[in-house]
């Protein structure tokens, strides 16, 4: 029996989240890529690891956001790239133990980014999904890691300027 397709892995991977966390908002994307990035992104989908997670982490109202040293510029939730065989739910909660030293409960999915990657516009491509977790820590203690230049706790209503647009728009609904 051959492996599942990237689509099935991506079908399969959506259903066990809306059983696990129930339904949530899935936003397409579609990026064209040149050859050299859309071969990593085929030899991702096909190793199981094209994707990762992110948490969007609550505390007595605040929300938590870090800025990573390979991106500067841009405060973003704590998270990362998924791991060959690893479930996004253990992406999510391994990284943001990884980041800035938290145990976290994931409690539910604000958002799942199913991007296709491609060679040209409208093309057959490759697609991975970004999980977008909501979740609760006990207290606001953190310790970043040596990839995190700064954290910090702001409230949702009032977050920098320097954010994402996934970011903005999950900080928004």
């Amino acid at each position: 029996m051959s492996p599942p397709s990237s689509s099935e892995q991506v079908r399969r991977r959506l259903a066990d989240l809306e059983r696990d966390y129930g339904a949530f908002d899935v936003v397409d994307e579609e990026t064209v890529v040149p050859r050299a990035v859309y071969t990593d992104c085929l030899q991702a989908a096909e190793a199981g690891s094209l994707g990762g997670a992110r948490v969007v982490l609550r505390h007595d109202g605040a929300v938590l956001l870090v800025r990573y040293g390979d991106q500067p510029d841009a405060w973003d939730f704590p998270g990362g790239s998924t791991e060959r065989g690893e479930s996004h739910a253990d992406t999510a909660k391994f990284r943001v133990h990884e980041d800035v030293g938290a145990t976290c409960t994931l409690s539910g999915v604000a958002r799942v980014i199913r991007q296709s990657f491609a060679l040209v516009e409208g093309g057959a491509g490759v697609t991975g999904l970004w999980v977008f977790f909501e979740g609760d820590v006990d207290d606001r203690a953190v310790s970043p890691s040596d990839e995190i230049l700064e954290s910090r706790w702001f409230d949702p209503a009032d977050p920098p300027d320097a954010i994402g647009p996934h970011v903005s728009a999950i900080l928004d609904d």
